[in-house]
C-alpha cells in the first residue's frame, strides 16, 4: 500500500522503499559521520542509507555511531580502498536512550609535552587502581606518546619528510612545557624523578596498556601528520571521534590534556 511506502518528513513525501545514496569519499573524520547523519535525518523510519567512504577510521566510528543513535548496521564491506556501509534508520537522531553513567574515565591527550603526559598517565593509572575503566584518545601531538622509535617508515617527498620531524619520535623524547632549555630541563626532570623513585613516562604508558587501558589513536590526526599504524605501539586501536565519544558518553569523568 502506498501509505506504507511513503512518510511525510518536514512537509515532504519520502519514499522509504528507495535507499538514500551518500558519497563521502575523500573526506576525513568527522566528515563521513556528519554526511551519514545528515542523510539519516532526511530519511524516513525504516529507510536504508548507503554510504561510500575512504576514511579507514570510519569502520570503528560507524559501529559506535550505530550503538549511540540506535540505528541498525546492515552491512559493511571494503573494496579497493572504498568502504561501503548500509544502515537502516530506526530512530530519529537525538532520540536514542541516554545510557547510565559508569565508573569510567576518558582522557583526551592532545599535548606532546612530558610533564602533561606524566599528569595524564598518573590519572589513568590511579583510575585503574580504583577499579575504573579507562580510555585514552591520542590526538594530534599526543600521538607522540604511543609512537615506536624502532620503526622507520619511508616517506617520499620534501613535505612528507618534513612532517616526519614535526613531532617527537616517541615518549622518551618529549620536551617539558616550561623551562625545557633545549632538552636540559627534561633531563633534569628525569634525574629528579629517578631520585624520588617516580616511574618514567615510558614505563607508565606501557603499564597502563598492559593493565587494560583502552588506547585509541585519532585517524584524522594520523592522516594529517603522516603517521602509519605500524609506527604505533602494539595494541592501539585506530578510530575517529565517534569511537571515542561512545565510551566518553558513559564516562562520569573526562579530561583534556
Amino acid at each position: 500500500m502506498a501509505e506504507l511506502e511513503e512518510v511525510h518528513l518536514h512537509g515532504k513525501s519520502v519514499d522509504i522503499t528507495k535507499p538514500v545514496m551518500v558519497d563521502a569519499k575523500g573526506t576525513q573524520c568527522p566528515g563521513p559521520i556528519m554526511a551519514l547523519t545528515d542523510a539519516v535525518k532526511g530519511a524516513g523510519i525504516g529507510q536504508h542509507v548507503i554510504i561510500d567512504v575512504t576514511d579507514p577510521g570510519f569502520k570503528s566510528d560507524l559501529t559506535s555511531w550505530c550503538h549511540v543513535t540506535e540505528n541498525s548496521l546492515v552491512s559493511l564491506t571494503e573494496k579497493d580502498g572504498v568502504i561501503t556501509a548500509e544502515v537502516i534508520k530506526e530512530k530519529e537522531i537525538g532520540q536514542a536512550a541516554v545510557p547510565e553513567k559508569e565508573d569510567s574515565i576518558t582522557l583526551i591527550v592532545f599535548s606532546d609535552e612530558m610533564d602533561k603526559g606524566l599528569a595524564a598517565f598518573n590519572i589513568a593509572l590511579g583510575a585503574l587502581a580504583m577499579g575504573l575503566k579507562v580510555q585514552v584518545f591520542f590526538t594530534f601531538w599526543g600521538l607522540s606518546l604511543i609512537r615506536r622509535s624502532d620503526v622507520e617508515t619511508e616517506h617520499h617527498g620534501v613535505m612528507k619528510k618534513m612532517e616526519k620531524y614535526m613531532m617527537p619520535k616517541d615518549d622518551k623524547a618529549l620536551p617539558l612545557s616550561h623551562v625545557n632549555m633545549m632538552g636540559i630541563g627534561r633531563k633534569m626532570m628525569e634525574h629528579i624523578m629517578k631520585e624520588k623513585n617516580v616511574p618514567n613516562l615510558d614505563f607508565m604508558v606501557h603499564l597502563a596498556k598492559f593493565d587494560g587501558v583502552k588506547f585509541i589513536a585519532c585517524q584524522m590526526s594520523m592522516e594529517i601528520l603522516n603517521i602509519h599504524k605500524d609506527e604505533l605501539m602494539d595494541g592501539v586501536d585506530v578510530g575517529g571521534v565517534a569511537t571515542m565519544l561512545e565510551f566518553a558518553r558513559k564516562s562520569n569523568i573526562q579530561f583534556f590534556i
